[in-house]
């Protein structure tokens, strides 16, 4: 049990190799029971990149055992000798480690998010204007960025978690205008927490709300057309399949079954990344379409087709999207 490992003797003793190998490997292990606990919203990500929970977690977790810019402390150390208030015993230090765990594990995914998916980073684009068009501002804690108001400290251990956003009222995200002081004032008046929106938990949370409406809506220019989701999407799988046909089908690589089972499989994809879900492994998409198919074959003749025509996909989205602004 973690309670009976003196955790806040590590940190006292971080120099010594023996204590920051122990504190890998309990941040370690508790990144693994963060990611089980939200298995449900890892999963489709983790068969995407093929990952297991244990190379996810590592891979989070990496960060935080390196020394920050012009620093000769770790960067969990440095985020410990600075936590409001001051951690004084073991159990304030087992709160910090599973606190600064949690919240590397949701920025590494959100992080991989916004490289990944085009609509992502098309909403974060959108609440950065808001951010700075309406005078707020954005503050870096723990491994977070949170969205305050100017002149506001963030308060350490009253940030509020993944969990308690999501039970944030629907109708509070509907007005893209009011977007913001509706939140703070909500976590002012209604909660505990400090008023600091985390800016990852938002950008996920409106994806999953009215997905469409808020991409394409400006909020620079309320009155500006309204382009359809559908319209980029098409684009960019016609630009796909053409890629399909002239460098697999026209060159006698695929025969046209295997082109049409293709282009279903693209056609799938693109229906998840726009309903705002995480995809799930590029094999699930294509199987249904090809009878018998078993992940040997998969990965020997189709991976890599799939693979490539999906990243040109998600290319001309992002493009589009860029061009909508």
């Amino acid at each position: 049990m973690l309670k009976n490992i003196h955790i806040l003797q590590l940190f006292k003793d971080i120099d010594s190799q023996v204590s920051e190998n122990k504190l890998i490997e309990i941040s370690y292990k508790i990144a693994i029971r963060y990611l089980r606990f939200n298995f449900k919203k890892v999963s489709k990500f983790l068969e995407t990149e093929e990952l297991t929970i244990e190379e996810f977690a590592l891979d989070a977790i990496a960060s935080l055992f390196v020394c920050e810019k012009k620093e000769q402390n770790i960067s969990i150390y440095n985020s410990f000798i600075n936590w409001s208030p001051a951690i004084e015993n073991n159990e304030d230090a087992l709160f910090f480690l599973n606190k600064i765990v949690a919240n590397r594990v949701e920025q590494h995914l959100y992080s991989i998010l916004r490289e990944e998916d085009p609509f992502f980073s098309k909403i974060l684009d959108s609440v950065n204007y808001l951010v700075k068009s309406q005078g707020f501002s954005k503050s870096q804690a723990y491994g977070k960025s949170y969205i305050i108001r100017k002149g506001i400290e963030i308060c350490g251990t009253s940030l509020i978690d993944h969990q308690e956003f999501e039970r944030i009222p629907t109708h509070l995200f509907t007005d893209k205008k009011k977007l913001i002081p509706n939140l703070l004032n909500y976590l002012s008046i209604e909660t505990n927490f400090c008023e600091a929106i985390p800016l990852n938990e938002l950008i996920y949370r409106l994806k999953h709300i009215n997905f469409s409406e808020y991409v394409m809506v400006e909020v620079t220019e309320m009155n500006r057309k309204q382009y359809e989701i559908d319209e980029i999407i098409n684009l960019a799988l016609n630009y796909a399949f053409d890629k399909l046909n002239k460098s697999y089908c026209e060159k006698g690589k695929l025969n046209e079954a295997e082109v049409e089972s293709i282009r279903c499989a693209l056609g799938d994809i693109c229906e998840d990344l726009k309903n705002g879900g995480i995809n799930p492994g590029l094999y699930q998409y294509l199987q249904p379409h090809i009878s018998n198919l078993t992940k040997e074959v998969y990965q020997t003749d189709y991976h890599n087709i799939l693979e490539y025509l999906f990243k040109i996909t998600k290319s001309i989205i992002a493009e589009n999207l860029i061009e909508k602004k």
